[in-house]
């Protein structure tokens, strides 16, 4: 492939754009947030400010609960056109923030139905070979190719299906056509379709709540027709974890089903991301999305070891949720017999049973799986940084063996050079 061909897209690529799409907006929300809030208050402080000159000109201290003074007529008119040139007040900055957000939040998650439709429909174009298209001529001419041609019918076919197919038939046709699992057990599809359907009232109806509203999702928020709506963080942010999670089990449930020989590189990214959430300390996504890993079989050894870690990043969330009769259930289940040293620590922490931890942490380490970064990294060591005289002595054991492997290292160099 030369540098100037573009990277084949694959359902992977698919997947990788739509959670950097969503990375950005949270990270644009949550960075211009606080700028939005801040300009909101110093905006209204100026407006606050200049009523109080105003008043403070003619004499009246509006800070005072009392005010004896007489005002002429000639002070109040003089009052009534300064205070007809008050600065406007911009306090809808986090407002305009929040909606524009929550707006392109709803479009990526659309673009991501789109993407995973156009991929269908060109890597399987036998299933649109019974659809009528029109065409004209000179659209054809506008192509060199058949192949091009057949791309901009199947294009053009999405476009139309994105535009007048309900959200509810884009999903059935996910479900029922294209056979791809929608996940109604663990994805939380009518807290999406309340947010499509806020979004419908920000765009096409200023924001005020009406009949279409209230109808289409049972009024989850209990409110009224003529109130007006708003993205609050906290509700932009479970909107944001809602449509990701959506998203990245139709993607797997999509993969799964259309490259089925690049399965290990979709249950490795499954593991990848089960501990991107833990990072980010939210347990309770972990817990949901690990469920949907429960239901796959391992077919290679490579597939054992990353729905392993999976597991354990699983039973990791259930610790840190302090949700025990689950985590013992799980536990229960847990094989210890043929498992690796770091799996063995892993189980020996969840279970708080630190009996021979030091020892499973020296042959962890002993066999490359276990160093003082990997302790600082992975989230399961938080249940035991907390034991200080456990923890130092890890510490302890981890720090000597880098020291060791330095000394070693820099002993060879030193003989080299002699």
């Amino acid at each position: 492939m030369s540098s100037q061909e573009t990277k084949k897209e694959t359902i992977s690529t698919i997947l990788i754009n739509f959670k950097n799409n969503l990375f950005g907006i949270e990270y644009y929300f949550d960075k211009f947030g606080s700028l939005a809030r801040g300009t909101d208050i110093e905006q209204m402080k100026k407006s606050s400010d200049y009523i109080t000159d105003c008043f403070t000109e003619i004499g009246i201290d509006i800070k005072t609960k009392e005010n004896n003074n007489t005002v002429s007529n000639e002070k109040l008119i003089q009052l009534s056109k300064k205070l007809t040139k008050q600065p406007k007040i911009s306090s809808k900055n986090y407002e305009i923030l929040s909606k524009s957000s929550f707006l392109m939040l709803n479009n990526y998650f659309e673009y991501l139905l789109s993407d995973l439709l156009s991929y269908h429909y060109n890597k399987f174009q036998k299933s649109l070979n019974e659809k009528k298209f029109n065409l004209a001529l000179k659209e054809i001419n506008e192509y060199e190719t058949i192949d091009e041609v057949t791309k901009a019918l199947i294009t053009k076919e999405v476009e139309t299906m994105m535009v007048e197919m309900t959200f509810d038939e884009l999903l059935e046709h996910f479900h029922t056509t294209l056979e791809i699992n929608n996940e109604k057990d663990i994805i939380n599809w009518d807290l999406i379709r309340e947010c499509r359907e806020r979004r419908h009232l920000i765009v096409h109806n200023s924001s005020l709540v009406n009949k279409k509203y209230i109808s289409r999702t049972k009024n989850p928020f209990n409110l009224k027709i003529g109130e007006t709506i708003y993205v609050t963080k906290d509700y932009f942010i479970k909107s944001c974890r809602e449509f990701y999670l959506a998203g990245i089990l139709m993607s797997y449930n999509c993969w799964g089903k259309w490259d089925k020989d690049a399965a290990t590189e979709a249950i490795y990214h499954i593991m990848v991301d089960s501990f991107e959430l833990l990072k980010q300390n939210d347990y309770d996504l972990v817990c949901r999305f690990t469920n949907y890993s429960k239901t796959i079989e391992a077919r290679n050894e490579k597939q054992e070891d990353y729905l392993l870690r999976t597991n354990v990043n699983r039973l990791i969330a259930l610790k840190k949720l302090d949700d025990t009769s689950i985590l013992s259930k799980e536990l229960k289940k847990f094989k210890t017999g043929t498992i690796s040293p770091i799996f063995k620590l892993a189980f020996a922490i969840l279970s708080d049973n630190h009996k021979n931890i030091i020892d499973l942490v020296k042959q962890a380490k002993s066999i490359n799986e276990l160093d003082f970064t990997k302790y600082q990294e992975w989230p399961i060591y938080d249940f035991i940084r907390n034991t200080e005289e456990l923890n130092n002595e890890i510490e302890k054991e981890l720090n000597t063996s880098s020291i060791k492997k330095v000394s070693k290292a820099t002993n060879r160099t030193k003989k080299l050079k002699a």
